[in-house]
Order: structure tokens, then C-alpha cells, then sequence
């Protein structure tokens, strides 16, 4: 398969990863460009002032700023590519290499209403393979409609005695993540539920845990 993307879309897919790192020079949206691809080359200053024609962004001295067109845009290729990368890795197990190369094509070629599908059979992930957000599409607030099975769950949600491979874990701080490490609540290790009240219990292996209810909430899996 092969795609050849814009350079728009490419230096808009990496103005939105310079601003997650607190970066929007000009100097920063290249250096994530050359890391991004690969080397491969996309001038970002002489493509810039044709995007700022456009309305996609602002040119402000030296830094780089979306405008809302190119935000709705950048923010597009960016979910695309992170379900993708959740897609491979949670269903079809790719390698890293792999994973990121398909991706890449990916965000360039599916629409809006097959990515809403992928996200609604993950269970609308809130976080791609490397931790980093994917922003959140029209099915995840239609979540309770169950348009699509998800094939993710929360623990809470995974029924009494089933079993699941935990996928990813979103604590709401990182001194949870370390107990929970602790405890081998970990990305690919199997749980079971074993009891839901009066408090949640799993086991894995011969092991049984106890955990809070929202922490339950916390921990997604792939029912086995």
C-alpha cells in the first residue's frame, strides 16, 4: 500500500504533537517533523505561510498556532492514527515497527465513520499504545448506545467470573500506576473476576486482590 500524504497534513499532525509537549516554534514543529518521518523531508517553513492562507494556522514571530480549521483537521489525523495504533496492539498484536508504519497510512485513508466503529470495538480507548490522549470522536458520547460490541471493557464493567487480558491502565495518578505494578495489575497479564461485593476482588493466577471499585475503573481489558 502506499499514500502520499500532504506536507499540510504532516506538519499539522506535528504542530499537535510540538503542542503536547509544550513546543511551537517553527524550529520545534521541524525537529518532530524529521523524527515523525523518518527523514524524510517536508518543508515546514516554506510550507507554513501557505497553510496560514488558508486559515489552518497563525503565524506568530516565531512560534505556531492551529487555527480552528486546522485544529478540526489536525485533531483528525491525530485520532486515526492512535486508534489505529490501539487497533494493531490490542487486536492483531503488530510489532512496534509494524504498528506505526500501517498507522501512518492509516490516518490518511479512513473516514470518520469507520474510525468512530474501531473506536466504539476498542470501548472508545482513552489513550494510544505510547500513553498519549486520542482525542475523543462523536461515538464516544454515544457510548451508551452501543452502536458496536466493544471489545475493551473496564474491569468494573466485565461480568462476575469472566476472564480478560488487561489491555491499558489510565490511574489518575502516578502513584497508583507503581501499586498497581506492584501488585502485577499490568498491561497483558490475565484477571479474573472473582467477587464484586461487598468489595472487588480479582485473581490472577492463584492470587486474589482486592481493589477499589474505581480503580476497577481504571484497568481495561480484553475479555477472553
Amino acid at each position: 500500500m502506499k499514500v502520499d500524504p500532504s506536507p499540510i497534513d504532516e506538519i499539522l499532525e506535528a504542530i499537535w504533537v510540538a503542542r503536547e509537549e509544550n513546543r511551537d516554534t517553527i524550529a520545534d514543529i521541524t525537529r518532530v517533523c524529521g523524527h515523525q518521518y523518518h527523514g524524510k523531508e517536508v518543508n515546514v517553513e516554506e510550507t507554513l505561510p501557505q497553510m496560514q492562507t488558508l486559515n489552518l494556522v497563525l503565524l506568530n514571530g516565531g512560534a505556531v498556532e492551529l487555527q480552528s480549521e486546522g485544529e478540526k483537521r489536525a485533531m483528525g489525523i491525530i485520532r486515526r492514527h492512535r486508534l489505529a495504533e490501539r487497533l494493531f496492539t490490542d487486536v492483531l498484536q503488530v510489532s512496534e515497527k509494524g504498528m506505526e508504519m500501517t498507522a501512518c497510512y492509516f490516518e490518511h485513508i479512513l473516514d470518520s465513520e469507520v474510525m468512530d466503529s474501531v473506536c466504539a470495538f476498542l470501548g472508545h480507548p482513552p489513550l494510544c499504545p505510547h500513553g498519549k490522549p486520542i482525542p475523543a470522536g462523536e461515538c464516544c458520547g454515544a457510548y451508551e448506545r452501543n452502536w458496536v460490541k466493544p471489545l475493551v471493557v473496564c474491569l468494573a464493567d466485565l461480568e462476575l467470573g469472566k476472564e480478560g487480558e488487561i489491555v491499558f491502565i489510565t490511574p489518575s495518578f502516578h502513584k497508583r500506576f507503581d501499586r498497581l505494578t506492584a501488585l502485577g495489575v499490568i498491561a497483558g497479564n490475565r484477571v479474573k473476576v472473582h467477587q464484586k461485593k461487598p468489595s472487588f476482588v480479582v485473581r490472577m493466577g492463584e492470587t486474589e486482590v482486592a481493589i477499589d471499585k474505581t480503580i476497577a475503573q481504571e484497568i481495561f481489558v480484553k475479555a477472553t
